[in-house]
């Protein structure tokens, strides 16, 4: 497919969406291949996530955006890591960013939620000191190499982003399965139940072919996280990983230390999610018991840290709003352990698996 820029840009238009010059949608299209193409028409079709996904990318890229950013005294970044953020957290960046800056307050929950989504980006693509390829939410052609394209030249395939992402995570150090996110996928074309990527969300392939959730929480010096996992019995759990900074908002994921939580683990740390206890403590993990981890509720958020022998703790602090998406992880992981249960009789349970521990029985 060549690229038009005229025609894409006249499609875009029609749906009262921000136009990007032609220059910038050619990137768009460069990363995200035939995702972005489908988005328009499914966009006019009413679909939801579509509609999500492309409002994100567009006003992410906006130069009212990138002026926001100057204001506010942060970094701007290039357009292949704006891209990224409207992939992954729709709408909600520019939205947010918006209100930030015309509320002129820098102690707000705006301000916190855009600093944390661009640290996270900017990691994501400064660490390889390349652009990220994006895999193709629609799409799953074979194809062998990477190509360059030119504004008249064919387009690579997207297959080929897929693959030039996950080298760019083999040199960044990335955990290949929970570390990186990428969208679903399905081999049909853009309808109502196209998977497109759902925004605040980071969602990456296992190694078996599910795909993963994970969410992160960065700190000045550390940062953790928290991923859907599966043990070798097939057991349904989180993956906790905490990692150091290397540089102004760049973190070593290659010296992570992760701990995979039991099944018996889960319900514990849940109760301390929840508050029903001040402290959940996970000991002897690794193969020499070398790993531990410890959640502790302390005025006003929860404080995270993991160690390993030979290492300092990696702490961070996990701030209201923040603890939501790790109690829905857990949540849903127990469900998928136990699907006969609820979740009224899930949070139930592990409330009753505290009062056990706190009774001595």
């Amino acid at each position: 497919m060549t690229f038009d820029s005229i025609n894409y840009q006249q499609s875009i238009r029609a749906l009262s969406l921000p136009v990007p010059d032609s220059h910038t949608l050619f990137d768009i299209f460069e990363i995200e291949g035939d995702s972005i193409v489908q988005a328009i028409d499914a966009f006019k079709s009413g679909n939801e996530r579509a509609q999500n996904y492309l409002k994100g990318i567009l006003y992410a890229v906006t130069p009212a955006t990138k002026e926001r950013l100057e204001r506010r005294g942060l970094v701007v970044p290039r357009v292949a890591v704006l891209i990224s953020i409207g992939r992954h957290e729709g709408p909600n960046f520019a939205l947010k960013l918006k209100a930030w800056d015309e509320s002129g307050l820098d102690n707000c929950d705006e301000a916190r939620y855009v600093r944390l989504a661009l640290a996270r980006h900017l990691e994501r693509t400064s660490a390889a000191g390349a652009a990220p390829a994006a895999a193709n939410p629609v799409s799953n052609r074979p194809s062998s190499a990477v190509a360059e394209a030119a504004p008249s030249q064919s387009r690579p395939s997207v297959s080929a982003a897929k693959q030039g992402a996950a080298a760019i995570d083999r040199q960044a150090g990335r955990p290949p399965a929970q570390q990186r996110a990428e969208p679903l996928q399905t081999a049909e074309p853009a309808s109502s139940d196209t998977a497109w990527p759902d925004s605040d969300s980071d969602a990456g392939a296992g190694t078996d072919g599910d795909y993963y959730k994970s969410f992160h929480v960065y700190g000045g010096r550390f940062a953790a996280c928290f991923s859907e996992d599966t043990t070798q019995r097939g057991i349904h759990t989180i993956r906790v990983e905490a990692t150091e900074a290397s540089g102004q908002r760049t973190y070593n994921w290659k010296n992570k230390v992760a701990i995979q939580l039991s099944q018996r683990e889960l319900p514990l740390m849940l109760a301390t999610l929840m508050l029903w206890t001040s402290k959940f403590e996970a000991k002897g993990h690794g193969q020499n018991n070398e790993k531990w981890m410890t959640l502790e509720a302390q005025p006003g958020k929860l404080y995270l840290s993991v160690q390993s022998k030979g290492t300092g703790a990696r702490g961070v602090a996990i701030m209201a709003g923040d603890a939501y998406p790790i109690t829905t992880m857990i949540v849903k992981q127990m469900l998928a352990n136990d699907p006969f249960l609820t979740a009224d009789l899930v949070f139930k349970l592990a409330r009753k698996q505290i009062e056990i521990m706190q009774q001595g029985i």
